[in-house]
């Protein structure tokens, strides 16, 4: 297995546009949800995977009086933030530590499904947490994909799906049995929302994930996952306005310490 980012996601302009797109379009989800959660003033906080850094640069708005660290494996873009109170840390959140009772914030999106130590990981993070303090956990769920009426959409979405399955360890199932799992790892007050939204071509959501398979193309179509025809199906379905169908559910879960 390869890590997130070594071949597949590599941060190259590319990649930077496609980061810039997930924060547009699921960054109001998130920073509701966690507004809702209670980001105190004085808040310590850990974004892992911070990607663009949009989430962490919430996270010093609401917390002006607390401690904001943002991780990656690179920490590129986070360099970029002019925000003096971010502290930005090159750290793999399944081997490098921190230590016990640090946060009273811990946010993780689109980063444990990618996983295959997603276990240790989230056992480890609620040994960072302070008392009362919670993590959420944003990852997608494959559910609306598998029933899509569309047999190009389902296919090359399904497809791409198993490559990054067989290539990164994801799980594009995981979220599924959340929060309930939470209760296994040691957290309490449990709780999740799952957002299902309409995808239309042309908009600044298929745009992404039409990136999103894009950045995969070479082994997508080395591999025999697709045919350049099915991609190129593929593309202009999420380019045409009249094109419509459900993109991957985003799961949101959170537990207490």
């Amino acid at each position: 297995m390869e890590k997130y980012g070594e071949t597949l996601f590599a941060l190259d302009q590319d990649e930077e546009t496609r980061l810039r797109l997930l924060a547009e379009v699921f960054d109001p989800l998130c920073t509701r949800t966690l507004a809702a959660l209670g980001v105190a003033r004085d808040a310590r906080c850990l974004e892992v995977g911070a990607g663009s850094g949009s989430v962490a640069r919430w996270l010093c708005g609401r917390a002006p009086q607390g401690d904001v660290v943002a991780t990656d494996l690179d920490t590129t873009l986070l360099e970029r933030i002019p925000e003096p109170r971010l502290r930005r840390l090159v750290h793999d959140v399944t081997r490098d530590p921190f230590p016990d009772e640090s946060f009273d914030v811990i946010h993780a999106r689109l980063v444990l499904s990618h996983l295959p130590q997603r276990d240790d990981v989230m056992r480890r993070m609620l040994r960072w947490l302070r008392p009362g303090g919670f993590v959420l956990i944003e990852s997608f769920c494959w559910f609306p994909v598998e029933s899509s009426p569309n047999a190009a959409y389902r296919k090359v979405m399904q497809r791409w799906s198993s490559l990054i399955c067989g290539t990164l360890g994801t799980d594009s199932w995981w979220s599924r049995g959340q929060p309930g799992s939470f209760l296994g790892y040691g957290y309490r007050d449990v709780g999740a929302n799952t957002v299902t939204q309409n995808l239309r071509g042309g908009t600044r959501l298929a745009e992404f994930w039409r990136r999103t398979v894009d950045m995969s193309r070479e082994p997508l179509l080395a591999g025999g996952y697709v045919t350049p025809h099915e991609l190129e199906e593929f593309h202009a379905l999420l380019d045409d306005g009249d094109f419509w169908d459900l993109a991957p559910a985003l799961v949101q879960s959170w537990g207490r310490k």
